[in-house]
């Protein structure tokens, strides 16, 4: 069993900055292994991780990993959690698309597989790409994804029709290459 207390260390040893906070600031997440048999294990040493993520150095390029997702949550900073958070989400997005198991529903609504984080996360890696249909920027298309997810009535005809092409034209389509990404980094 390993010693979250090492992680401090290391992160400190890899960072231009010398204070804890100022060295988890430095960080951001640039790549994640899904484990789905937990079988990973953390730099600090905690066994049995399913994801293990890689976290590098804005400031001086220094990479860590891999990490797991519990220890990069004891850093305490918001915007690595809202990072790790996301890629699990996209993760398990991929994994129901791929699975495409009768019942689940992927129309963009359901809380099971959708979040307002898990949008802002494809947003910000590009699963919105301009386009006409959305006056060419993305912004559009994660902005109305993200009112019908908040919405609480049902969306009407055109409103479906909308998020379907959205879905399955940008969302989807995304998600299939950052599966393949995610499997490149398997290897």
């Amino acid at each position: 069993m390993g010693d979250s207390y090492r992680l401090p260390g290391i992160v400190l040893e890899a960072s231009s900055s010398k204070t804890w906070d100022a060295a988890v600031s430095e960080r951001h997440v640039v790549g994640c292994h899904d484990n789905g048999d937990a079988s990973g294990d953390c730099l600090c040493g905690h066994e049995g991780i399913r994801y293990e993520f890689t976290i590098k150095n804005s400031v001086n390029g220094n990479e860590l990993s891999p990490i797991g997702s519990t220890c990069i949550l004891k850093f305490e900073n918001d915007e690595l959690k809202n990072e790790v958070e996301g890629w699990k989400a996209a993760i398990k997005l991929l994994e129901a698309l791929e699975a495409r198991k009768p019942g689940t529903q992927l129309d963009g609504i359901n809380r099971e597989l959708f979040s307002r984080r898990l949008y802002a996360f494809l947003y910000e890696r590009g699963a919105f790409p301009p386009n006409r249909y959305n006056g060419y920027d993305g912004w559009n298309d994660y902005e109305f994804m993200v009112d019908m997810f908040n919405k609480r009535t049902a969306p009407t005809e055109r409103q479906r029709a909308k998020m379907y092409m959205v879905l399955n034209k940008s969302i989807f389509p995304w998600l299939v290459l950052f599966g393949r990404e995610l499997r490149e980094m398997r290897l």
